[in-house]
């Protein structure tokens, strides 16, 4: 927490000075103490937001709206130096630079983006289709539709409303299989019914399968029992037979590789000799193991294409480049290939800009070449809700 407001301190002077600027005709004792109200109200609630977000308890809304709005006040403090040097450099353009006018400009610029990630664009879900040839595939699969969901994060930000909404998008699809690939709360058992109503509402003709993130490790026996009841089976170190006729596509999921064991010897048990396999794993750093272990494809999550991308570059400039390979998108290694979902809720900061939140739906297409070629599109829709 101290370092997060270390960091957010040291973004805090084009706001300041924006701030003092504005209440400076009332007096500079009124823009200073103008100016150390705006940075108090920044500095002083970033403890009780991280603890709001990793210790989610069941609360009103008007407590995850206070938050919500913290976090707009809190993403215009930390962009604005980035918006402020954009305005200085537009003003020595025009040949009318100065700092305080620099300031002024940048800090509302900033407002507006930051308006816009966290009461727009995490909102804003777009439909995605990525058609993928598998190597291998059957025929009775060619045309296979794999509606995708990730990391819904239900609970006190991304709410039970919003991740119904969700479902009936992927519904829309009308899909032969749903998955959601971990992440379904933020933390804690206090939105377990929730999280299970929300899942519960997909459909497919083929079922609704999922495995766990690191962040359903609360209670997780009990989130399992109840998604099951709602017709969602969660795949933990197992795998399920999905057929055509005589033809077999394998389905497998596996513990998540922070919190669980993953055993993807034992998701492979029982799978007939040459099934293409799909795999369930959270974090796309299992990647490899699964390429060596002759898995064709991955869907995986848990970066959110890190929330914060630059647009239509997300899977090459992101914040979660620093975490992982497999930022968000599709990757192909040899006859193996990996999706990773930019998810749907969000953690830390509830904003998002340059990666949106999306519905994905998967086409497998058989190619008698043996190496396939991914293509995908997206288009946005706003959720209704």
């Amino acid at each position: 927490m101290r370092f997060l407001q270390l960091v957010t301190a040291g973004t805090l002077a084009p706001t300041a000075v924006a701030v003092f600027r504005l209440a400076a005709p009332l007096g500079a004792l009124v823009g200073a103490l103008a100016a150390a109200a705006t940075a108090t109200a920044v500095l002083a609630p970033i403890g009780a937001r991280v603890r709001f977000g990793f210790q989610d308890e069941r609360r009103a809304r008007s407590s995850s709206t206070l938050a919500v709005l913290f976090d707009l006040l809190w993403m215009t403090s930390m962009l604005a130096p980035v918006t402020t040097l954009l305005a200085a450099v537009g003003l020595a353009v025009a040949h009318r630079l100065s700092l305080g006018a620099a300031c002024e400009v940048g800090v509302a610029g900033a407002a507006l983006v930051a308006g816009y990630g966290v009461l727009v664009r995490r909102r804003w879900v777009r439909r995605r289709r990525v058609e993928l040839e598998i190597p291998g595939l059957p025929a009775a699969f060619d045309g296979y539709r794999i509606v995708h969901l990730s990391d819904l994060h239900v609970g006190s930000i991304d709410r039970r409303e919003e991740a119904l909404a969700w479902s009936h998008a992927a519904n829309a699809l009308d899909a032969d299989l749903a998955v959601i690939t971990g992440d379904i709360l933020t933390t804690g058992t206090a939105y377990h019914d929730d999280a299970a109503d929300a899942v519960g509402a997909l459909r497919a003709k083929d079922g609704v399968f999922a495995c766990l993130g690191n962040h359903d490790y609360y209670g997780e026996e009990e989130l399992c029992a109840k998604l099951a009841r709602r017709g969602a089976r969660v795949l933990r170190n197992e795998g399920v037979a999905i057929t055509r006729g005589r033809e077999t596509l394998w389905l497998a999921g596996i513990e998540d590789v922070w919190r669980g064991a993953p055993d993807l010897r034992a998701a492979l048990r029982g799978r007939p000799e040459g099934a293409p396999i799909v795999l369930l794993a959270h974090n796309p750093d299992f990647f490899p193991r699964a390429r060596e272990a002759g898995v064709s494809l991955t869907l995986s999550g848990h970066t959110h294409a890190g929330q914060l991308a630059v647009p239509f570059l997300v899977s090459r400039a992101t914040l979660s480049h620093f975490v992982t390979r497999w930022p968000a998108g599709l990757f192909r290694d040899g006859a193996a290939s990996i999706f990773v979902h930019a998810g749907l809720g969000t953690t830390g900061p509830a904003i998002r800009l340059g990666a949106a939140p999306e519905v994905v739906e998967i086409v497998l297409k058989a190619t008698p070449s043996g190496r396939g070629r991914p293509t995908a599109s997206g288009r946005g829709h706003r959720s209704e809700r």
